[in-house]
Parts: C-alpha cells; sequence; structure tokens
C-alpha cells in the first residue's frame, strides 16, 4: 500500500505525436490507470500517482488506541491513514498504519495481507522495524518504526534548487540502499515500488526503507508479471510487460541515485509517453560534471535495457560501491565541486574506457573473492588451508548459510563483536571491521552510520594485532608486543586515555605503554586487561561495581591496578560480561563482581550486585574445573571441564536449557548435551548457543524470526460483499497470529553441522566448527576448512 498527499489529478489526456505507433499504443494501455499531474509537475508532485477507485474510502477516522497517545496523522491514502503515536509504557514513538478493510475492493485487501506477510520478514538496519499487528473490528493495524527525518523524496524536494549533493554522501545512501536491497533479494522479496517517497531518513544519517504493500514475495519458478509502483521508476521489462525480476528493483535503485546527483527525476517528460519511450531507450538525465567517473559507469550498468546486464544488488555492494570509493581518493567527494567548464580531451577519454575495461575483468573475480569460493592453489597441488566466517540464518524449518566477503585464502584468528559492529583479526596482523561506525568505533577515520562491507583498517596497518575486544561504540586493539590502542566513544572513558574525548583512529594506551598486556575483555561501557604476571587492570564505567575497584569508584578514565584479594591467586583469563567481572584462575576457580541481574552470578535473589571479587559457587559438594564463560544480560553460562555446561540465571524464555520456562533457583546442567563434549558456549539475551566437538551449531532459548511463509489468506468464497469482509478479516487474523516475532526452543536443537565427504577426506580435507557469535536475529559462525564449501 503507497501513502501519500492527497492532490487533484490532472484529467487532461496527452496529445501523442504523429510517430505513435501502434506497438507503442499497446505498452501505453498498460498504464491505463494512471494519470498526469500537469504538464510542469512541481518537485513535490508525483507523474505516477494512481487515481483512486470508485468506491475506495476517504479520510478515516484515526482510532483511539489504548496504551497509546495520538500525536499526528502523517500520511493519507485511499484506503488507509499513517498514524504517529506515543507509546505510554516507553515514550517510544511509532508509526500506526490503519487499514479499513471494510471499505476495500478484493485486490486491495490482498495488498494489505501482502504487507503484514512481507513486512513481518525483514529484519535488516536499513529497513523500517516492524513491530507488530493486530485487526480491531475491520481494521487492520500495523506498528512500525518512526523515521523522524521524513523521506528522501522531500528532502530532495527542498534542496531542487541547490548545489550538487556531494558524492559520499550519495555514496552512503547508495551503499545502505543496496544492503537492504540484497538482504531482501537474499529472502526471495521484490520491493516492486522502490523509490524516493519510500526512502525514509532515520536518526544519525541512516535510511530506510519502507512501503512493501505492493512487495512480492518469490517463488524460485515464478517471475512477476503484473505492473504496479510508480512510472517514474519502472523498469524497460515492466513497461513492455514482460516478466521481470529483482533486476526491476536494481533498475529502480539506479533512479534513485540517478535523482540524488540531479535533483531531479532520472527520466524526465512532459507526457507519459514521452516517459516510457526514454525509458525502454534509457535515455536517462546525465550527471553533472562534478560527479566522478566510476559513478557514471556504475549508474550506466543499472540502466542497461537488459536485465541480465544490470549488476545484482549483491555485486554493487560487495564490488562496485567499493570500487567507486577507491577511485574516488581519500580527499575527494566530501563537498559540492564545480568543474563544469573543463572539458575532458580525446586522450583522458581513451584512459576512462581503459579505466572500465579493466574494472569489467576484475568485477567477477572480485564477486567471487569470498574465503568460502576458494578451491586449491593453482599453482599448486595442496589444499589451501583458510577461515570463514558465515551468517547463519535459521527460524522453524528454515535457514540460510551466507559467507562474509573478507579476503581469500586468509585465516581468522578472531572475531569479537557485542551485535551493532564487528572487528576481525587474521593471522598476518592486520584488522578488518564492519558494521555500525557512528561513533569512530570502526578505526576508518570517518563517522559512518553503518558500514556494509568488512573494511581494513589502514591506520593500523603498521602494527601485528593479535586479539580485539569491543564494547558499547568502542574498539580495543592489542598487538603482539602487549600493546593495547582504542579508538571510538569515549564518553564512559573506556578508550584509557585519561579524558572522554572520543577518537576515530586508534590511539596507544599510554598508561600500559610498558606494561605487556597478553589479554583484554570489553564489556558494554568497562574494559579489563590482563598481564603475564597475573596483574589485572580495569577502566571505564559502571554503577553496578564491575570495575572491582571498590563502591564509590564508578568511573575510572584510565586503567587503575585491581587490588585481589588474598584467596585470587594466579589469573588465567578475564572476562568483562556486559555490567559484570569475571577472572578465571589457573585451578579453574572463577571469581565475579557487578551486576547480578537475573541472579547470572549466582550470589542469591535479594543481591543486586558486588562490587568486591567473590567466589562463583556451581557445586556445594564439588569444586568443577572451569574452562570458559559466557554472560548476557540476565542468564549466564559455564563450560567446565569434560566438556559439560552449568547455567545460571533467568530461565523466562527457556535460554537455561531446562525443558521448562520455570525459574531455577540453583546452577543447573544442561542434560540434553550431558553425552556430548561442547567446546564453546555463547549467551545472548534470550538464548545460548553451543559448538560441540563433532561439528555441530547448537542452540536453545527464545530467537527472534519469522516463519517460512504463512499460509495464503487471500483467497475467500464468493459472496456478497459483507460475507467476503468477515471471511478476508477472519483469515487475515489467523494470519497475523501465525507470524511469530519470535520461537522459543526449550530443549538444545542442532541447527547447523559440518562435516567432509569421505571423497574430501580420503583427499586430506577437513572442516572444523572454531567460534559461534550469536546475534539478535543470526548466528556467526566461524569455520577452518582446506575444503571449498561454496
Amino acid at each position: 500500500m503507497e501513502l501519500k498527499e492527497i492532490r487533484p489529478a490532472f484529467s487532461q489526456k496527452p496529445k501523442y505525436g504523429p510517430t505513435q505507433t501502434t506497438g507503442e499504443m499497446s505498452v501505453l494501455s498498460r498504464f491505463q490507470n494512471l494519470t498526469l499531474l500537469g504538464p510542469n509537475p512541481s518537485p513535490r508532485q508525483t507523474l505516477g500517482s494512481v487515481a483512486p477507485r470508485e468506491g475506495t474510502a476517504g479520510p478515516q477516522h484515526v482510532l483511539d488506541l489504548t496504551g497509546y497517545r495520538k500525536v499526528r496523522s502523517v500520511g493519507q491514502g485511499s484506503f488507509g491513514v499513517a498514524v504517529l503515536y506515543e507509546r505510554q509504557s516507553d515514550g517510544q514513538q511509532v508509526i500506526m498504519k490503519q487499514i479499513a478493510l471494510g471499505n476495500l475492493a478484493k485486490p486491495e485487501r490482498e495488498m494489505a495481507m501482502n504487507e503484514v506477510e512481507v513486512f513481518s520478514k525483514l529484519h535488516h538496519p536499513n529497513i523500517i522495524v516492524y513491530l507488530g499487528s493486530s485487526v480491531r473490528g475491520d481494521v487492520l493495524l500495523i506498528e512500525m518504526e518512526y523515521a523522524d527525518g521524513g523521506t528522501l523524496a522531500q528532502m530532495l524536494a527542498v534542496r531542487s534548487q541547490c548545489e550538487p549533493l556531494p558524492e559520499r554522501f550519495v555514496l552512503n545512501i547508495f551503499e545502505q540502499l543496496a544492503s537492504a536491497l540484497s538482504y531482501m533479494h537474499s529472502q526471495n522479496i521484490l520491493h516492486r515500488d522502490l523509490k524516493t517517497a519510500n526512502v525514509f531518513l532515520h536518526g544519525k544519517g541512516t535510511v530506510k526503507v519502507g512501503d512493501f504493500g505492493i512487495s512480492k514475495i518469490m517463488n524460485s519458478n515464478v517471475h512477476a508479471q503484473t505492473v504496479l509502483g510508480t512510472p517514474y521508476y519502472f523498469s524497460p521489462e515492466m513497461c513492455e510487460g514482460k516478466e521481470y525480476d529483482e533486476k526491476s528493483d536494481v533498475w529502480a535503485l539506479g533512479c534513485i541515485i540517478g535523482e540524488m546527483c540531479c535533483l531531479k527525476k532520472a527520466f524526465t517528460a512532459s507526457n507519459l509517453f514521452e516517459l516510457v519511450g526514454k525509458i525502454m531507450t534509457a535515455e536517462y538525465v546525465p550527471l553533472p560534471a562534478c560527479y566522478s567517473d566510476s559513478l557514471r559507469h556504475v549508474l550506466g550498468l543499472m540502466f542497461q535495457i537488459e536485465p541480465i546486464a544490470r549488476p545484482s544488488a549483491s555485486e554493487l555492494l560487495q564490488y562496485w560501491i567499493p570500487l567507486i570509493y577507491k577511485n574516488l581518493g581519500s580527499a575527494e567527494g566530501f563537498q559540492f565541486e564545480a568543474h563544469h567548464s573543463k572539458s575532458k580531451q580525446p586522450e583522458l577519454l581513451l584512459n576512462v574506457e581503459s579505466m572500465v575495461q579493466d574494472d569489467r575483468a576484475t568485477a567477477k573475480s572480485y564477486v567471487d573473492a569470498s574465503t568460502a569460493r576458494v578451491g586449491t592453489d593453482l599453482n599448486q597441488n595442496h589444499p589451501i588451508e583458510r577461515t570463514v566466517l558465515y551468517q547463519l540464518h535459521s527460524f522453524g524449518s528454515s535457514s540460510s548459510l551466507a559467507p562474509l566477503h573478507l579476503p581469500p585464502t586468509i585465516k581468522i584468528m578472531q572475531v569479537a563483536t557485542r551485535g551493532q559492529h564487528f572487528v576481525a583479526v587474521l593471522e598476518d596482523g592486520t584488522v578488518y571491521s564492519w558494521g555500525e561506525g557512528d561513533k569512530g568505533q570502526l578505526g576508518h577515520d570517518a563517522l559512518e552510520t553503518w558500514h556494509h562491507i568488512p573494511m581494513r583498517i589502514d591506520a593500523i596497518r603498521s602494527r601485528r594485532i593479535v586479539s580485539a575486544a569491543v564494547g558499547d561504540g568502542f574498539s580495543i586493539f592489542r598487538t603482539a608486543s602487549g600493546l593495547l590502542l582504542a579508538c571510538g566513544d569515549n564518553s564512559n572513558g573506556c578508550l584509557g586515555q585519561g579524558n572522554r574525548a572520543s577518537l576515530l583512529v586508534p590511539k596507544q594506551i599510554a598508561k600500559l605503554e610498558h606494561i605487556p598486556i597478553v589479554q583484554v575483555s570489553s564489556g558494554t561501557t568497562h574494559v579489563l586487561a590482563l598481564t603475564e604476571g597475573g596483574i589485572v587492570y580495569s577502566w571505564g564505567s559502571s554503577d553496578n561495581g564491575a570495575l572491582a575497584l571498590g563502591k564509590r569508584i564508578h568511573v575510572a578514565l584510565e586503567p587503575e591496578r585491581i587490588i585481589l584479594p588474598q584467596l585470587v591467586q594466579n589469573v588465567r583469563e578475564v572476562y568483562a560480561g556486559p555490567d559484570c567481572t569475571i577472572l578465571i584462575t589457573t585451578q579453574g576457580d572463577c571469581y565475579c563482581c557487578g551486576s547480578n541481574a537475573g541472579n547470572r552470578l549466582g550470589l542469591g535473589r535479594k543481591v543486586a550486585s558486588t562490587a568486591t571479587l567473590r567466589m562463583v559457587h556451581l557445586d556445594a559438594a564439588k569444586r568443577p574445573k572451569i574452562v570458559a564463560v559466557s554472560v548476557a544480560d540476565t542468564h549466564a553460562a559455564f563450560l567446565i571441564e569434560g566438556g559439560f555446561l552449568v547455567m545460571l540465571g533467568d530461565n523466562s524464555g527457556g535460554q537455561r536449557g531446562a525443558g521448562h520456562k520455570f525459574e531455577l533457583a540453583q546452577p543447573s546442567i544442561v542434560r540434553q548435551l550431558q553425552s556430548r563434549y561442547v567446546v564453546n558456549v555463547q549467551c545472548n539475551h534470550s538464548y545460548t548457543v553451543a559448538t560441540t566437538d563433532d561439528n555441530c551449531v547448537v542452540h536453545w532459548g527464545t530467537r527472534t524470526g519469522t516463519p517460512e511463509i504463512a499460509e495464503d489468506c487471500s483467497e475467500s468464497r464468493a459472496g456478497n460483499n459483507n460475507e467476503q469482509v468477515n471471511m478476508c478479516t477472519t483469515a487475515l487474523a489467523n494470519i497475523l497470529t501465525s507470524l511469530y516475532k519470535q520461537e522459543t526452543i526449550l530443549e538444545p536443537a542442532d541447527v547447523l553441522a559440518l562435516y567432509s565427504s569421505k571423497q574430501q577426506q580420503s583427499a586430506g580435507s577437513y572442516v572444523k566448527l572454531l567460534d559461534v557469535h550469536p546475534l539478535q536475529h543470526s548466528i556467526l559462525v566461524l569455520v577452518e576448512t582446506n575444503c571449498p564449501l561454496a
């Protein structure tokens, strides 16, 4: 469903010239429901406004919702309104789309149902967040995230008379939209109405794709053919009535990029016939001279008439956008530079053409340069050993496994993340980072809303990094010589510099310059460091005693030595939970301090926190040796010698693997895994993930996601209009109850098993699970192998 401002349609029919043919008339007949707004549409008008169908609803009465305070209406469509509400429980502002099902014809009801089905399946930082749905009488309510910056179309309309946007700003939006499209297409979903009016501006420079009313879930053998959307963004195959696929979304993305650069539509026309003609011949408005040749070339690829010749959204994200950045140079594209008067010489044109040919020659090799796509060395006969970082999406019976595009033939020594940004430390000492970068935590000497592609941190190329730790908006790096470097947000003193100044590139922590560090770990807002002699340092902020510096010290702007109790001897490992500290000794004993949320530290339900180190007691009769620990917000997992798991804390989501969701006062062993050897364990907010020695990933608890495909509810038996409305409402209610936002697994279940075939094993090949990192909607899986897995 598309919500837009209501404005009168211009009813005068366009007059076509004498060159119009029967074939062209056939093409135009596909747009018979579209009307022109006027001979000279303003920047705020849309050529593709759809005239309301006869009998559809006008402005609707806005519902008063319990628990919500109405702020204002933000959109009005032919059969729906979008209203901004404030949730009274937490003050959060949300958009509630209200659709009166009783006023809709059957196709429109199907579109409303489709929006719920598609919208609820999408979880991506550049897609408007779906918050839930419900039916009240015959009114469908769809609750979603509120983007407070308006739409890209509104922003461009305001700037229509201004100088062009800086190229790096355009590339920032280009990258975010390509990432959203790549994700949608990987889920077999077409948007079909991608345009600037459906791109919403969020805080901190984030853009988010919304309005999935006419999106389509694609089956493998079915291509879309229905013409829906806005003509300005139609692809040639849509104009001709041919089957179309995800490459039509890529064409629409090209229209958006062209519109951002030219501050007007990529295809301009005074009437519909002229517009269709320009689209079918790819006669788009050329970019101003201030933009790079690389951006022009990529836009030309997106506007190829044949869909197969256009790059996919994934290829744009993985190769072409990084190529534009690379050719742009480090000092270009930050502001508008007028050089329209300079004409290119013939020899420069030859150089540009040569560059384009080189780009085409290297495109495929770059796109295929994933660690998962490497087979054997072409110059040798033995397999290449390397590690592969996969992203595992799993919900219900559906699952997918996709490799992240890191350099091939590499070994990843460590992956560090807390779910917002990611750091990968390679065997050769180089470091790649990606994810949220709005506080400089990626170390790229820039503030980036979200960097989708793993990118090497050039600022520390001269250092050999051996490990990393990340917290809320900051990163810590440890060199081979034991030095620590830090970058990102320093509002909590987590960079250890003795001040609160944030850093865009990693800087050495001066106080530890002559104290070699052997291990570093980060919580949300505090950091721990361990020396070879067993001395522990902490710094940052904690109101719950996680710094272990005493009850009165809540902030340490530089590393401070923790005075260990006499019983705490020979510290082997330090671990920083979200707001707690755990020390593991060489004897396998465990000492903790900080927040005891959910009784995750086993201090008792009445003890909220402690600022002094206390011993963790897992078994009153025995003293099991603790090998590793992982702590989430309200529960914790302790891996003990022999490959057994002991769980503490909250169990309301089944995250303790006990087979139920009842409260457990004492530590409990995960009995379903007693017969298996657990190698690694990681806790997330409400679920737990573990790996076993037989190369299996096991998980349990409550995870967020969506099922594969809900049953089709669009079919209803023939009857009078009231019967159809009631049946449709019932069917829609059934869909809403089946679109779970979460699934709960009470007992450990295998979600992934990796193995080598007998033929591969006989050739000396192997696969080994190294590590897992549970995220909100997926799991990162690190695999070591010497055989191709793609």
